[in-house]
């Protein structure tokens, strides 16, 4: 019994000092224990906001025309997105982002009708935090259908191409819109530097070029046509700026076509509109018209200031009732409107008095068949005529206003108006 008391006594002050040790292990200081000194602190997960997250966008092109797709590479580094998003701005009008691979976009421009800045932000979003890139693309409209040029004189065969100092060499064409504005713009450049500009009445248009260049040699003339929508059409013509070949060209023609060859002597004298005095031709030339022309002295006045505007000669019109030429010479038009002879619709006379080389009157008779054609081919009849007085009696067939073919046009070469500068420099019946 002893022992069992003493038993019991034993587990009674075991139990005691193990109430107390449990108390004693569960309190003390709340706080946490300090890490050790020579421990990092620890990290945050590679996604959870850091500070070495970046975000950009690298695209295929920052300059893209109306629904054009550019190519958007996201470059991500430092965390994993939890989500992506694209915006445009200005939203409207709105473009469309596509995924195509893991960090690869695409953005297909919107039409547009003026060029436009879009600024492309995407936001990147990481579990506790996001971050944001931006890239500019412009957007260009669409090109409209440059504008189609047609040439029609001159052409490159080497002599009408061929230009020099002191000529006009007149381009001719037509040009053809193919977009929603029309052509307001027609220019002629040669070595970078425009020479002539004009509006085309309605699709035909003429270019009179005078300068053609500080060098001699091949030159590439440039036609530019522009619409109102800013459509830029070009044609490319070859001429031969060369003041020698062109006056070879013009003497060659005043030796075929405007002068007599005198066998005995071996020289070609020349045979032109005469002033019956000596030197140079400087008056101007006096037109006589009829009261049966009067009522068409419009076209006398075109088809005088055509010859003008090529050779430098001047006339001056005299209508019925004015005081003749103080010279005595001239050339009269008159009409035979009651007489149709087929083989023409106009032809003109040339007298001499002392001197074969020089004449001294011209008569050009206008038919019915005249009256019969339209307003271009009236004017062009009545230059032609002229030029049978003052340059040649022959028709060339050089495709001029001189050239009766069907292919002819109403044009003087640039050889033919030196050729006719060079006439009227000299004396009638002068050697060439």
């Amino acid at each position: 019994m002893k022992l069992k008391g003493l038993f019991f006594n034993f587990l009674k002050i075991l139990l005691v000092l193990g109430i107390i040790v449990i108390i004693i292990g569960c309190s003390g200081n709340d706080n946490k224990p300090s890490l050790p000194p020579n421990l990092p602190p620890p990290s945050q997960p590679p996604d959870s906001g850091g500070e070495n997250l970046t975000v950009s966008i690298n695209p295929s092109a920052t300059e893209i025309g109306s629904e054009e797709t550019v190519y958007l590479t996201l470059l991500i580094q430092g965390g994993v997105p939890t989500n992506i998003r694209w915006t445009q701005s200005p939203s409207n009008p709105l473009g469309q982002f596509q995924q195509v691979g893991n960090n690869m976009w695409t953005w297909k421009a919107p039409k547009v009708y003026n060029r436009t800045n879009f600024t492309l932000t995407v936001t990147v979003t990481f579990p506790t935090t996001s971050r944001e890139a931006s890239t500019t693309i412009t957007v260009s409209p669409p090109q409209p259908n440059p504008p189609v040029i047609q040439i029609t004189y001159p052409w490159e065969d080497g002599k009408v191409n061929v230009v020099g100092d002191n000529i006009i060499l007149t381009v001719k064409g037509y040009v053809y819109s193919r977009s929603n504005g029309y052509v307001n713009k027609v220019e002629a450049f040669i070595d970078n530097e425009k020479v002539a500009e004009t509006t085309p009445n309605y699709d035909y248009f003429e270019l009179d070029i005078t300068r053609f260049g500080n060098r001699q040699g091949n030159k590439e003339l440039i036609i530019r046509a522009t619409t109102t929508d800013n459509a830029i059409g070009e044609y490319s013509l070859n001429i031969i700026y060369d003041n020698n070949l062109l006056y070879s060209l013009a003497v060659e023609f005043i030796r075929r076509y405007s002068c007599i060859y005198h066998e005995d002597e071996g020289k070609y004298r020349i045979v032109r509109f005469g002033n019956l005095n000596n030197g140079p031709y400087n008056r101007p030339v006096y037109v006589g018209i009829t009261s049966d022309i009067l009522p068409y002295e419009s076209y006398v006045i075109e088809a005088c200031k055509f010859w003008t505007k090529y050779t430098g000669i001047q006339f001056v019109i005299l209508k019925p009732g004015d005081p003749s030429s103080p010279t005595g010479i001239g050339i009269y038009i008159n009409a035979k409107f009651d007489q149709d002879p087929g083989y023409a619709a106009a032809e003109a006379k040339k007298g001499a008095q002392n001197d074969i080389h020089e004449i001294t009157s011209g008569v050009i008779i206008l038919y019915a068949g005249w009256l019969r054609e339209n307003e271009k081919y009236k004017f062009r009849i009545i230059a032609h005529e002229i030029g049978h007085v003052l340059l040649t009696e022959y028709h060339p067939n050089d495709k001029s206003l001189m050239d009766i073919t069907l292919d002819s046009t109403d044009m003087l070469h640039t050889y033919q108006q030196l050729a006719c500068k060079i006439m009227y420099s000299k004396n009638p019946a002068d050697n060439i």
